[in-house]
């Protein structure tokens, strides 16, 4: 079985979660980590930044330096970097080897566009705002856009702070065959639970948010649901594996 983290960062930034600060992420040290942890590959992203062509090369750099180990994502932001998205995108994944794409900000049609001409899953976390879920920003792409896989990382809800983040990303799995949820910063195991009992399998993808926050945290988390063998192996990476593929 191999093990895959599908959400850890890398490099020098912004924190994604609030508040907003200053963050230095040591990739040595989420290497070390995973390997304490028996995680094998790991697909690692940028922090929030003001350049993210520079991010994205710097994310690509050491993906080269450990390819057996690192899976590189891209991040862009869809208004700031309004126009360029596809040439950008486009030359990341044919030309740097980037694998997927992180939206900072709700995506528009035009990342949209080209997530879907280069066959690439797109990672989304709605910015919160006082008493809203994400429920209604994947209800509009995810339909307007069957052909592109759709990652919803903590479940819908970080460090579970409300409970209806949880319900409404559940919700969206169940409604739509193309959004997936991540395993990674949920603050309460029983959310956890409600999505391994309610939730096909092949729709859960463990990720850990390192080292933001511990990746051993993040798989004895999964150990925890007593998951049988086939469903174990395939959250713990086999989705993600097959998620990956340009199909």
């Amino acid at each position: 079985m191999t093990v895959i983290d599908g959400h850890a960062l890398a490099g020098k930034g912004f924190s994604w979660a609030e508040p907003e600060r200053e963050v230095d992420y040591d990739p040595s040290e989420m290497l070390d980590r995973a390997a304490e942890a028996d995680i094998h590959r790991i697909c690692v992203l940028s922090p929030r930044a003001t350049d993210y062509q520079a991010a994205n090369r710097y994310i690509a750099h050491i993906c080269e330096r450990h390819p057996e180990r690192l899976i590189a994502f891209a991040v862009h932001s869809p208004q700031r970097e309004a126009g360029r998205i596809r040439q950008m995108l486009t030359q990341e994944v044919n030309a740097m080897g980037l694998r997927a794409v992180r939206s900072d900000g709700h995506p528009t049609r035009e990342l949209l566009d080209a997530a879907a001409e280069l066959r690439i899953p797109v990672v989304y976390y709605p910015k919160r705002k006082s008493g809203s879920g994400p429920g209604r920003w994947f209800h509009m792409i995810a339909s307007a856009y069957p052909q592109v896989r759709f990652i919803l990382p903590h479940l819908g809800e970080y460090r579970s702070e409300t409970w209806w983040g949880h319900m409404e990303a559940l919700d969206l799995v169940r409604r739509y065959p193309n959004v997936y949820v991540d395993t990674s910063g949920i603050g309460s195991l029983k959310y956890l639970e409600m999505a391994a009992k309610e939730l096909p399998a092949e729709r859960i993808l463990f990720a850990s948010f390192a080292p933001e926050l511990d990746v051993r945290v993040g798989v004895e988390a999964i150990r925890l649901l007593h998951l049988a063998p086939e469903r174990y192996e395939a959250v713990m990476g086999g989705n993600m594996f097959r998620l990956l593929q340009k199909s």
